[in-house]
């Protein structure tokens, strides 16, 4: 089985996450056994990291109390095989709820600085990833909200894929309605791209541990 994450940043239901269960039902349509979780930024709170250093004198996760932890957790427990994000275009990059949650996943990695933080950080080198973006204008920075979530991706450890391109881009046409981006074939069209290459380099990923570790076995008898 392969899991699948999609993750829609925007505060609204609407055109980022139609966008990203486009991306999830592609997904699953693919010819193995694969599993969706979809996790939406609707209703939650996410302040941003001020690099206080309390995780590091708490030995602890970010000790600010808002829907953060439960919103990474998804990420944490059983890193899934695949991670989609979903995100609005904001004054030609992400928006700052999704930079937030990007922000405070420092306090995810203190122990490689800190021997003594007690929490290992999450192993997302098995993990393939893609991006998604919707913008109300053709040229309003669709690509470089793609490359913002790709950035960090790769500064993580997953294993970036593409889609149409860099990613599922995606547009409004300049239409002011939260499902405008029904009408963008060409975008839909992406974000399907992005779930099946999610999808497909996960399986592959898998697969690959498995052939790994039956080799391993094989030396080791």
């Amino acid at each position: 089985m392969v899991r699948i994450l999609g993750i829609s940043a925007s505060p609204r239901r609407a055109n980022t996450e139609i966008l990203v269960k486009e991306s999830l039902d592609a997904a699953a349509g693919m010819p193995f056994d694969v599993e969706t979780e979809f996790v939406s930024f609707v209703g939650k709170k996410i302040e941003p990291c001020t690099d206080c250093a309390a995780c590091v004198r708490n030995k602890d996760y970010c000790w600010k109390k808002d829907d953060w932890l439960e919103l990474v957790s998804p990420l944490l427990d059983t890193p899934p095989d695949g991670l989609i994000i979903g995100a609005p275009v904001y004054f030609y990059s992400v928006n700052s709820m999704l930079r937030a949650f990007f922000e405070r996943c420092t306090c995810l990695f203190k122990q490689l600085w800190h021997e003594d933080f007690p929490h290992t950080p999450p192993d997302w080198t098995k993990t393939a990833a893609g991006a998604l973006a919707v913008g109300f204008h053709r040229h309003g920075g669709v690509e470089n909200a793609l490359t913002n979530i790709l950035q960090v991706m790769l500064s993580n450890g997953f294993v970036c894929v593409g889609g149409d391109y860099i990613g599922g881009a995606a547009w409004q046409m300049e239409i002011d309605s939260r499902e405008a981006v029904k009408e963008d074939e060409i975008g839909l069209t992406a974000a399907r791209q992005v779930g099946k290459r999610v999808a497909y380099t996960a399986h592959l990923l898998q697969e690959g541990r498995k052939t790994a570790e039956d080799i391993a076995l094989l030396k080791i008898g």
